[in-house]
């Protein structure tokens, strides 16, 4: 349950705590550990409202490698921070309250990060495990991350993604469903369906074949699948339509082609690309509700960051409320 509210008055701090509250008690949490997600809703909308002059905090569930809980991103464009660690310093304030915010949230929080540039505004991570729970993540496991969300003006997106294990492979895919609203979620979502489905030997290729053949009944979609086995080094692609998919390995930027078409309806025959993958590597999938028009090296240091982190960023920047918008961000290890 991804859910984003903007926050721009002292209003919206209670809505943002109310979420993040009701969200911590579905998921079975303690009651200090639901305190502790109010407290950092809190701090966090808090700072939107005196410092981001408006922003949003993107409140959702996550699940790593046994860790799950509660995970909320704050992101605004405003003045950003100078000197991050200096500010988050108990008792340092430019707004006239006590400056422990900032000290706050890192506290309270099992997670956090953030991303911040001058004048260019901030993101911060920020989550809380229920039970405590770290995460142990299995040799050559990928971390991930994702945003998503509808046009303005819709319930429901048309866009999906998943991240699977599949044997030896790591799965990923994101779907945009044509069109917007509950159609284009159902077409998104009978994919998806497929993918989780497939067979451990399937490839990408195989896999967007059979999703074709799922997918007829609906209104179509562009879709784009990746696996990933970390232990060969190796990367498999396959897409259809405008999905915008790239990997990001040191100074090397790749550029992955998808055919034309559309699933469900008609396409080119399909091809499926080969590429190396290691440590350090980055994988960015993005629907077309996202401009492809970010350029990573004025971001320095944002791909050394969480993948939700990466893609709440992008987001922030480049996300066009006249459609659904989707990223999915994968790492390897650093």
């Amino acid at each position: 349950m991804e859910k984003t509210i903007e926050v721009g008055e002292q209003s919206q701090v209670a809505e943002v705590r109310r979420v993040v509250a009701e969200l911590a008690i579905a998921q079975g949490m303690s009651v200090p550990e639901a305190g502790r997600c109010a407290l950092i809703a809190t701090e966090a909308s808090t700072n939107l409202v005196k410092y981001g002059r408006h922003g949003t905090v993107t409140v959702d569930t996550f699940s790593d490698w046994g860790s799950s809980g509660v995970q909320m991103v704050a992101a605004d464009k405003g003045p950003g921070f100078s000197n991050f660690l200096a500010s988050s310093r108990d008792g340092v304030s430019t707004g006239g309250s006590l400056g422990i915010g900032l000290g706050g949230i890192m506290r309270a929080s099992d997670f956090f990060e953030v991303f911040t540039m001058a004048g260019q505004g901030s993101a911060l991570l920020s989550r809380v495990a229920k039970g405590g729970a770290k995460p142990m993540a299995p040799a050559g496991a990928l971390a991930v991350g994702a945003r998503r969300a509808a046009m303005r003006g819709q319930l429901e997106c048309g866009d999906a993604w998943c991240a699977t294990r599949a044997g030896g492979w790591q799965r990923l895919c994101v779907v945009d469903g044509l069109g917007h609203g509950p159609l284009a979620a159902r077409a998104a979502a009978e994919a998806i369906a497929v993918v989780r489905a497939a067979a451990a030997a399937a490839t990408p290729v195989e896999i967007l074949a059979r999703a074709h053949e799922a997918l007829k009944p609906t209104r179509g979609a562009v879709m784009a699948v990746v696996a990933i086995d970390h232990s060969a080094g190796r990367l498999c692609f396959a897409g259809v339509g405008n999905i915008a998919s790239a990997i990001y390995c040191g100074e090397e930027t790749r550029h992955l082609i998808s055919v034309e078409g559309v699933v469900g309806y008609q396409s080119r025959t399909l091809k499926m690309e080969e590429h190396t993958w290691h440590d350090g590597c980055t994988l960015i999938l993005a629907s077309d509700g996202v401009s492809t028009r970010w350029n990573l090296a004025r971001y320095p240091g944002l791909l050394n960051r969480h993948p939700t982190l990466i893609a709440s960023v992008i987001h922030r920047d480049f996300a066009r409320d006249t459609d659904d918008a989707t990223l999915l961000v994968a790492k390897g290890k650093p």
